[in-house]
């Protein structure tokens, strides 16, 4: 929605060109030089989001501290 409000071009070149993008296909219709400035960072940002992938960017989220499944041993063991 951002790049169509920013560029102006019609929906299926602009639609092509993010979900290209976001999946670092590299396909191209060839609008990318034709916009401005800030329709290229959101294009910069989707490629970053899609080489990272929505997968990994959850399960960064998503990591919790988790309780040790393990303990060490209390007493001391006699060596000698």
């Amino acid at each position: 929605m951002v790049l169509l409000a920013v560029s102006g071009l019609d929906l299926d070149r602009v639609l092509f060109e993010v979900v290209s993008a976001f999946a670092t296909v590299g396909l191209s219709t060839g609008i990318t030089a034709a916009l401005p400035a800030a329709g290229q960072y959101v294009l910069i940002g989707l490629m970053f989001a899609g080489r990272i992938g929505p997968v990994t960017v959850a399960a960064a989220l998503a990591i919790r501290e988790h309780p040790k499944l393990h303990r060490l041993p209390e007493e001391r063991p006699i060596v000698g």
